[in-house]
């Protein structure tokens, strides 16, 4: 019996492989298929730049406390009319110097930051060759320098987190949650894969059962024109069992033609190179088997809550919430900012002598001080403030709703799985007995103590009994690849691991 089988299958594949057009067969194992879906499908590849990009996102966010060197020069000549003053008119002068400034700080010249907040600017300038001229009198040179640096340290607002502390820790939780995303997307497509392969061996199945089908209508069909031809049977009998052949026949079209998208489907979750693929016929290497499992609702949810990447999400972004929150409460304190300065002045007829003046702190200069800015109002960082807070709290709700969901879907998963399972036991035994019942009933039409309209009933209710014993089979393990999925374990099952390149 088990050669029949292997011999009929045989037989099936070459029929189907004639019917594309090619003779090229792929036998694949469910396991070979996930390890390609993670390999090769498009949707994982393209998921895993989100957070590639992300982390440029933190390198660029940290971009803010880049250092710069500001350079400048230039030439100024300066020309200017007298004055008067009590009737004295004084004398017109006149300055032609070149200028250079050099220092530490931002872009721009402006002031770098730290990431504690306190933002700094060294700078230092320098004129060379400047010559003074007045109406009356020789010209004299200077050459004036001078050096410093100004320091500016929040005290109340941006003291804690300012925008851009901010934005970094933000950028570092988008990557978190993006990450996260990937997980679920390979976790998702491996459970599609699953899925995609059960379904492609309960289509080979069910074409089977059609074949099956057929063949048990021809064998009527010619048995009745035998009978029409001896004169046993009316010529209605034949016409009926006939029309349970087209009947049949277009059964089983109709399963190869679920075959055909079956196998398109599979293959659009392993491949990113179709057009190779799309004339090989894969056969799967398993079969649909009935391996019971033991089920536990409590250790399933509490798999779930550890290992769920979306629920892992929804933590992320209370997080980000959180964030906000404290970034936005910052802002409604007063802006009060310790600020000082110190810089360095020379004077001198040449560089040489204005660099040791301020080599020897001929010329100090410093200054330091508070700076306070108190909104009279405040409207816009309160309000913002609240807001940011409210957002805080639906996140908290949202992952109350999504924990929520899950239990129900560990729940109904599990419902599923074991009712699938009972399933299989109906199934197999009404299948049993449909095989019975028409083998006693065609002994009986073979002796003329039944009808032919009899018989073909009973073809019918095997063949139904047939398909939904394979059906229970396929929905048990699917309803196993779901509950896995729910519980955040598909990765785990099979020893996957991701990785973001």
């Amino acid at each position: 019996m088990k050669f029949l089988c292997a011999v009929c299958f045989s037989g099936l594949v070459l029929s189907l492989a004639a019917q594309t057009d090619t003779n090229k067969t792929q036998s694949i194992s469910l396991q070979q298929a996930i390890q390609m879906a993670v390999e090769h499908n498009l949707d994982v590849q393209v998921q895993r730049y989100v957070p590639m990009m992300d982390k440029y996102a933190i390198e660029g966010a940290y971009g803010v406390y880049d250092v710069f060197f500001n350079g400048s020069a230039k030439d100024a000549y300066r020309s200017q009319p007298g004055s008067f003053s009590n009737g004295i008119q004084s004398t017109s002068t006149t300055s032609d110097n070149q200028l250079y400034a050099a220092g530490i700080g931002g872009s721009g010249g402006g002031n770098a930051a730290t990431p504690w907040g306190m933002q700094y600017a060294i700078t230092s300038t320098y004129e060379a060759d400047s010559i003074h001229k007045f109406a009356f009198g020789p010209p004299f040179h200077q050459d004036p320098t001078f050096a410093g640096i100004t320091l500016d340290q929040p005290l109340l607002k941006n003291m804690w987190v300012d925008q851009n502390r901010y934005n970094i820790l933000t950028a570092k939780k988008n990557y978190q949650y993006d990450e996260l995303g990937f997980r679920l997307q390979v976790m998702n497509v491996v459970s599609q894969t699953e899925q995609a392969y059960y379904e492609l061996i309960y289509a080979f199945d069910k074409v089977k059962v059609e074949q099956q089908a057929m063949d048990l209508a021809q064998q009527l069909v010619t048995e009745n024109k035998r009978r029409v031809e001896v004169g046993t049977m009316a010529p209605l009998d034949e016409k009926q069992s006939e029309s349970q052949l087209a009947s049949s026949k277009a059964d089983l079209l109709a399963a190869q033609e679920t075959l055909a998208g079956q196998q398109n489907t599979l293959k659009g979750l392993i491949t990113d190179k179709f057009r190779q693929w799309h004339d090989i016929l894969l056969i799967p290497a398993e079969h649909l088997l009935p391996v019971p499992e033991m089920f536990d609702l409590q250790q399933s949810w509490e798999r779930g809550l550890k290992m769920r990447p979306d629920l892992a999400q929804a933590r992320v972004d209370m997080e980000r919430h959180g964030l906000t929150v404290r970034y936005q409460r910052n802002q409604v304190f007063p802006q009060l900012d310790l600020t000082g300065s110190y810089g360095r002045s020379g004077l001198k007829g040449d560089m040489g002598g204005s660099l040791n003046d301020i080599r020897n702190e001929n010329f100090p200069s410093y200054s330091y001080g508070l700076t306070l800015s108190i909104p009279l109002s405040n409207k816009s960082a309160r309000n913002t403030y609240k807001s940011a807070k409210a957002a805080n709290e639906q996140a908290a709700l949202n992952y109350k709703k999504a924990e929520q969901a899950m239990l129900i879907q560990i729940e109904n998963s599990i419902a599923s799985a074991k009712n699938a399972f009972e399933r299989i036991r109906a199934t197999r035994e009404a299948r049993d007995y449909a095989e019975q019942a028409l083998e006693a009933e065609q002994k009986k039409l073979a002796v003329g103590k039944s009808t032919s309209f009899v018989v073909l009933q009973l073809q019918s209710a095997l063949t139904t009994a047939r398909s939904a014993e394979i059906r229970a089979l396929a929905d048990y393990n699917e309803a196993l690849a779901q509950l896995s999925q729910n519980e955040g374990e598909t990765l785990e099952k099979y020893h996957l691991s991701v990785k973001l390149q």
